[in-house]
Protein backbone atom coordinates (compact mmCIF):
# COMPACT_ATOMS: atom_id res chain seq x y z
CA UNK A 1 0.00 0.00 0.00
CA UNK A 2 1.25 3.30 -0.88
CA UNK A 3 1.69 5.86 1.93
CA UNK A 4 1.40 9.75 1.75
CA UNK A 5 4.71 10.43 0.97
CA UNK A 6 6.66 13.50 0.01
CA UNK A 7 9.57 12.51 -2.14
CA UNK A 8 12.56 13.98 -3.77
CA UNK A 9 16.14 14.44 -2.58
CA UNK A 10 16.69 15.72 1.35
CA UNK A 11 20.03 16.14 2.58
CA UNK A 12 20.48 16.46 6.37
CA UNK A 13 22.61 19.86 7.25
CA UNK A 14 25.76 19.31 8.52
CA UNK A 15 26.19 17.96 12.23
CA UNK A 16 28.10 19.89 14.84
CA UNK A 17 30.15 16.82 15.94
CA UNK A 18 29.52 13.47 13.28
CA UNK A 19 27.12 10.71 15.40
CA UNK A 20 29.52 8.19 16.42
CA UNK A 21 28.72 3.99 15.61
CA UNK A 22 27.34 2.38 18.54
CA UNK A 23 24.81 -0.12 18.94
CA UNK A 24 21.51 1.37 21.69
CA UNK A 25 21.12 -2.22 23.13
CA UNK A 26 24.96 -2.70 24.55
CA UNK A 27 27.19 0.09 24.05
CA UNK A 28 25.53 3.01 24.25
CA UNK A 29 22.20 4.90 24.63
CA UNK A 30 21.35 7.94 22.61
CA UNK A 31 18.56 9.95 23.36
CA UNK A 32 17.50 12.79 21.60
CA UNK A 33 16.39 16.37 23.37
CA UNK A 34 15.31 20.33 22.68
CA UNK A 35 16.53 22.99 24.55
CA UNK A 36 14.87 26.33 24.66
CA UNK A 37 14.93 29.61 26.14
CA UNK A 38 12.30 31.82 28.12
CA UNK A 39 10.10 32.31 25.46
CA UNK A 40 9.92 29.02 23.80
CA UNK A 41 13.29 29.77 20.93
CA UNK A 42 15.30 26.77 20.25
CA UNK A 43 19.11 27.29 22.12
CA UNK A 44 21.72 25.47 19.48
CA UNK A 45 24.78 26.50 20.98
CA UNK A 46 25.01 24.52 24.10
CA UNK A 47 28.22 22.18 24.87
CA UNK A 48 28.40 18.72 26.11
CA UNK A 49 29.40 19.88 29.98
CA UNK A 50 26.29 22.05 29.77
CA UNK A 51 23.91 18.56 29.83
CA UNK A 52 23.50 16.41 32.88
CA UNK A 53 21.70 12.90 32.13
CA UNK A 54 20.49 10.90 34.76
CA UNK A 55 19.77 6.68 34.44
CA UNK A 56 17.61 5.68 36.94
CA UNK A 57 18.18 8.31 38.78
CA UNK A 58 22.01 7.50 38.54
CA UNK A 59 23.99 10.32 36.70
CA UNK A 60 25.64 9.70 33.68
CA UNK A 61 28.40 11.09 31.79
CA UNK A 62 27.69 12.41 28.52
CA UNK A 63 30.36 11.28 26.26
CA UNK A 64 29.02 12.24 22.82
CA UNK A 65 26.83 15.61 22.22
CA UNK A 66 25.58 16.40 18.34
CA UNK A 67 23.12 18.21 16.70
CA UNK A 68 20.25 15.82 14.75
CA UNK A 69 19.25 19.00 12.81
CA UNK A 70 17.14 19.07 9.42
CA UNK A 71 17.10 15.27 8.76
CA UNK A 72 14.04 13.86 6.88
CA UNK A 73 11.19 13.14 9.67
CA UNK A 74 8.14 10.75 9.87
CA UNK A 75 4.83 12.40 11.32
CA UNK A 76 1.82 10.43 12.13
CA UNK A 77 -1.70 12.07 12.16
CA UNK A 78 -3.83 10.08 13.76
CA UNK A 79 -7.72 11.65 13.21
CA UNK A 80 -10.39 10.86 15.54
CA UNK A 81 -13.58 9.43 13.70
CA UNK A 82 -15.94 8.59 16.71
CA UNK A 83 -19.51 9.34 17.20
CA UNK A 84 -18.08 12.11 19.86
CA UNK A 85 -16.04 14.33 17.08
CA UNK A 86 -18.90 13.50 14.42
CA UNK A 87 -19.63 16.92 14.10
CA UNK A 88 -15.69 18.11 13.41
CA UNK A 89 -14.54 15.51 11.26
CA UNK A 90 -14.31 18.41 8.51
CA UNK A 91 -12.20 20.86 10.83
CA UNK A 92 -10.09 17.52 11.58
CA UNK A 93 -9.54 17.03 8.06
CA UNK A 94 -8.46 20.52 7.04
CA UNK A 95 -6.35 20.64 10.05
CA UNK A 96 -4.97 17.37 8.92
CA UNK A 97 -4.40 19.31 5.76
CA UNK A 98 -2.86 22.12 6.77
CA UNK A 99 -0.10 20.43 9.11
CA UNK A 100 0.65 18.04 6.70
CA UNK A 101 1.29 20.56 3.90
CA UNK A 102 2.93 23.42 5.97
CA UNK A 103 5.38 21.01 8.19
CA UNK A 104 6.74 18.69 5.91
CA UNK A 105 9.54 18.97 3.70
CA UNK A 106 10.59 17.27 0.19
CA UNK A 107 12.26 13.88 2.11
CA UNK A 108 9.57 13.52 5.10
CA UNK A 109 6.91 11.44 5.35
CA UNK A 110 3.51 11.42 6.60
CA UNK A 111 0.75 8.53 7.83
CA UNK A 112 -2.34 9.32 8.08
CA UNK A 113 -4.60 7.18 10.32
CA UNK A 114 -8.50 7.17 11.27
CA UNK A 115 -9.66 6.16 14.85
CA UNK A 116 -13.25 4.45 15.12
CA UNK A 117 -14.01 1.25 15.42
CA UNK A 118 -11.87 -0.13 13.59
CA UNK A 119 -7.76 1.41 13.08
CA UNK A 120 -6.74 2.20 10.16
CA UNK A 121 -3.85 3.68 7.86
CA UNK A 122 -4.77 5.58 4.88
CA UNK A 123 -3.26 5.47 1.54
CA UNK A 124 -3.59 10.04 1.87
CA UNK A 125 -6.27 12.58 2.72
CA UNK A 126 -8.85 11.42 0.04
CA UNK A 127 -9.74 8.54 2.63
CA UNK A 128 -9.89 6.10 -1.28
CA UNK A 129 -7.58 3.46 -0.04
CA UNK A 130 -6.34 1.87 3.55
CA UNK A 131 -5.43 -1.15 5.84
CA UNK A 132 -6.32 -2.26 9.41
CA UNK A 133 -3.47 -1.55 11.99
CA UNK A 134 -5.24 -2.83 15.12
CA UNK A 135 -7.30 -6.75 15.29
CA UNK A 136 -11.10 -6.09 15.93
CA UNK A 137 -11.86 -5.67 19.88
CA UNK A 138 -12.43 -9.25 20.83
CA UNK A 139 -15.59 -8.26 23.26
CA UNK A 140 -19.03 -8.57 22.56
CA UNK A 141 -19.53 -4.50 23.45
CA UNK A 142 -16.54 -2.22 22.46
CA UNK A 143 -16.45 1.13 22.55
CA UNK A 144 -15.71 3.35 19.16
CA UNK A 145 -12.94 4.87 20.05
CA UNK A 146 -9.64 3.45 20.42
CA UNK A 147 -7.77 5.64 21.41
CA UNK A 148 -4.41 3.91 23.00
CA UNK A 149 -4.71 0.86 20.34
CA UNK A 150 -4.43 3.29 17.77
CA UNK A 151 -0.91 4.73 18.84
CA UNK A 152 0.20 1.32 20.43
CA UNK A 153 0.05 -0.30 17.16
CA UNK A 154 1.23 3.38 15.02
CA UNK A 155 4.27 3.19 17.27
CA UNK A 156 4.52 -0.35 16.74
CA UNK A 157 4.25 -1.44 13.31
CA UNK A 158 4.78 1.75 11.25
CA UNK A 159 7.12 3.89 13.07
CA UNK A 160 9.59 1.30 14.76
CA UNK A 161 11.44 0.36 11.74
CA UNK A 162 11.62 3.85 10.60
CA UNK A 163 14.90 5.92 11.04
CA UNK A 164 14.78 9.47 11.53
CA UNK A 165 13.14 11.91 14.27
CA UNK A 166 9.46 10.73 14.73
CA UNK A 167 5.86 12.02 15.75
CA UNK A 168 1.88 11.35 16.40
CA UNK A 169 -0.36 14.00 16.36
CA UNK A 170 -3.59 13.03 17.79
CA UNK A 171 -6.74 15.50 16.53
CA UNK A 172 -9.36 14.07 19.40
CA UNK A 173 -11.20 15.33 22.54
CA UNK A 174 -9.14 12.67 24.32
CA UNK A 175 -11.54 10.05 25.31
CA UNK A 176 -11.00 6.20 25.11
CA UNK A 177 -13.10 3.71 24.17
CA UNK A 178 -12.53 0.27 22.85
CA UNK A 179 -8.99 -0.18 23.36
CA UNK A 180 -7.40 -3.67 24.71
CA UNK A 181 -4.14 -1.82 25.50
CA UNK A 182 -3.94 0.91 28.34
CA UNK A 183 -2.48 4.37 27.92
CA UNK A 184 0.76 3.28 29.55
CA UNK A 185 1.29 0.75 27.09
CA UNK A 186 0.65 3.06 24.09
CA UNK A 187 3.34 5.70 25.86
CA UNK A 188 5.88 2.99 26.31
CA UNK A 189 5.30 2.01 22.74
CA UNK A 190 5.86 5.17 21.13
CA UNK A 191 8.81 5.52 23.63
CA UNK A 192 9.99 2.33 22.40
CA UNK A 193 9.36 3.37 18.69
CA UNK A 194 11.56 6.74 19.31
CA UNK A 195 8.13 9.05 18.79
CA UNK A 196 6.78 11.68 20.82
CA UNK A 197 2.73 11.91 21.06
CA UNK A 198 1.21 15.79 20.82
CA UNK A 199 -2.48 16.16 20.86
CA UNK A 200 -5.33 18.32 19.40
CA UNK A 201 -7.53 18.78 21.79
CA UNK A 202 -11.16 19.39 20.64
CA UNK A 203 -14.49 19.70 22.74
CA UNK A 204 -15.96 16.11 23.20
CA UNK A 205 -20.23 16.13 21.77
CA UNK A 206 -20.34 13.56 24.14
CA UNK A 207 -19.35 16.98 27.03
CA UNK A 208 -16.23 17.10 29.41
CA UNK A 209 -12.94 18.21 28.51
CA UNK A 210 -10.60 17.10 31.10
CA UNK A 211 -8.48 13.68 29.39
CA UNK A 212 -5.82 13.24 32.18
CA UNK A 213 -4.83 10.26 30.50
CA UNK A 214 -4.10 11.76 27.08
CA UNK A 215 -2.63 14.11 29.09
CA UNK A 216 -0.15 11.97 30.69
CA UNK A 217 0.19 9.82 27.76
CA UNK A 218 1.61 12.81 26.05
CA UNK A 219 3.68 13.82 29.21
CA UNK A 220 5.69 10.47 29.53
CA UNK A 221 6.74 10.61 25.80
CA UNK A 222 7.50 14.52 25.70
CA UNK A 223 4.93 16.03 23.23
CA UNK A 224 2.17 18.38 24.60
CA UNK A 225 -1.27 19.25 23.51
CA UNK A 226 -3.23 21.92 21.90
CA UNK A 227 -6.23 24.21 21.73
CA UNK A 228 -7.88 23.97 18.26
CA UNK A 229 -6.16 26.16 15.82
CA UNK A 230 -9.15 27.86 14.27
CA UNK A 231 -7.08 28.41 10.99
CA UNK A 232 -3.74 29.68 13.26
CA UNK A 233 -1.06 26.88 13.23
CA UNK A 234 1.76 28.85 14.24
CA UNK A 235 2.18 27.45 17.70
CA UNK A 236 1.50 23.72 16.28
CA UNK A 237 4.33 23.89 14.06
CA UNK A 238 6.64 26.05 16.08
CA UNK A 239 6.78 23.26 18.76
CA UNK A 240 6.79 20.54 15.96
CA UNK A 241 9.63 22.32 14.13
CA UNK A 242 11.50 22.65 17.32
CA UNK A 243 11.09 19.44 19.02
CA UNK A 244 12.12 17.59 15.77
CA UNK A 245 14.22 19.46 13.68
CA UNK A 246 16.37 21.75 16.48
CA UNK A 247 17.45 19.00 18.30
CA UNK A 248 20.42 17.82 20.60
CA UNK A 249 21.23 14.06 20.51
CA UNK A 250 23.37 12.52 23.64
CA UNK A 251 25.70 9.54 23.84
CA UNK A 252 25.83 8.08 27.20
CA UNK A 253 26.71 4.42 29.02
CA UNK A 254 23.88 2.65 30.51
CA UNK A 255 23.35 2.66 34.38
CA UNK A 256 23.22 -1.19 33.60
CA UNK A 257 22.37 -3.82 31.41
CA UNK A 258 19.45 -5.42 32.87
CA UNK A 259 18.27 -7.63 30.02
CA UNK A 260 15.36 -8.97 31.95
CA UNK A 261 14.84 -5.70 33.02
CA UNK A 262 15.18 -3.43 29.60
CA UNK A 263 12.96 -0.09 30.62
CA UNK A 264 15.11 2.62 32.10
CA UNK A 265 13.84 6.24 33.47
CA UNK A 266 15.64 8.54 32.41
CA UNK A 267 15.79 12.31 32.78
CA UNK A 268 18.18 15.63 31.12
CA UNK A 269 18.67 18.41 32.44
CA UNK A 270 20.58 21.51 31.44
CA UNK A 271 23.18 23.42 34.10
CA UNK A 272 21.88 26.90 32.77
CA UNK A 273 18.96 27.47 34.98
CA UNK A 274 16.71 30.29 32.41
CA UNK A 275 16.63 27.23 30.10
CA UNK A 276 14.38 24.17 29.43
CA UNK A 277 14.68 20.80 28.08
CA UNK A 278 11.97 18.81 26.13
CA UNK A 279 13.11 14.84 26.29
CA UNK A 280 11.38 11.70 26.77
CA UNK A 281 11.39 10.07 30.29
CA UNK A 282 11.86 6.68 29.57
CA UNK A 283 14.04 4.35 26.96
CA UNK A 284 14.51 0.26 26.31
CA UNK A 285 17.23 -1.44 25.80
Amino acid sequence: MRLLLFAGCFAAAAIAQTAPPFRSDVELVAISCAVVDAHGAPVQDLKREDFRVFDNDVPRIVEYLWHDSDQPLTLAVLIDASTSQHDLHDEHMRTAAEVVKRFLRPGDQALIVSVSDEVRLWSDLNFRESERLSEPCPRLSCGESPLWNAVYDTARLKLYPLKGPKAILLLTDGFDSGSTRTWKQAADEAQAAGASVYAIQYRSDLGGSFAPLLYRLITETGGTWFSPPEGSYGDILSRLDTDLRRRYVLGFRPEKLHFNKPRHDVRVEVTRPELTVRARKVYFQ
